[in-house]
């Protein structure tokens, strides 16, 4: 006998990103990265790459200041926003609430080998037009996973970053 469409299983829904945790929306912009990636579309997952990072970033600041030191969610959320860009965001508020924690000279190395090189290919696609070849992204992308990894592993989380 055949089903109804009503009687039919359905998925169950993906909570919306406006409802999504910091460490989710992580994870799902890195897999949309990836899939952009394994599709061919080097510049955009570039672009996404800035954006993952900028997401750990903002999780890990949430992780600091709302977990850690209670502060009101809506209080950092503002902070978040008026630092505006990764380059604010990490070294304006990141870096500084790190700087007595033994992680401190991971997160400047990390900075300076891996993130800003990120948001420079970044910037030279969105600000300048520039395109992106297979080996430059696939270069991006790593740099981009090391960072990921990194920064979310400081902190309690449910994400799982696929592999480059």
């Amino acid at each position: 006998m055949k089903k109804l469409k009503s009687e039919k299983k359905s998925k169950p829904k993906r909570k919306p990103y406006s409802e999504a945790k910091s460490d989710e929306r992580v994870e799902r912009n890195w897999k949309k990265t990836h899939g952009l990636f394994t599709r061919g579309e080097y510049s955009v997952a570039v672009i996404r790459c800035g954006t993952c990072i900028e997401l750990s970033v903002n999780f890990a600041v949430r992780q600091e200041l709302v977990v850690k030191r209670e502060l009101p969610l809506s209080f950092v959320d503002k902070l978040l926003k008026n630092a505006n860009g990764l380059r604010n965001k990490y070294l304006n508020i990141f870096l500084p609430i790190m700087a007595e924690h033994e992680k401190y000279y991971k997160l400047t190395k990390l900075w300076k080998n891996n993130i800003i090189a990120i948001n420079k290919q970044r910037n030279a696609i969105v600000h300048s037009g520039e395109f992106r070849s297979n080996s430059a992204a696939l270069k991006v992308m790593k740099k981009t996973y090391e960072a990921l990894e990194t920064i979310i592993s400081f902190y309690e989380h449910n994400s799982e970053f696929k592999r480059i």
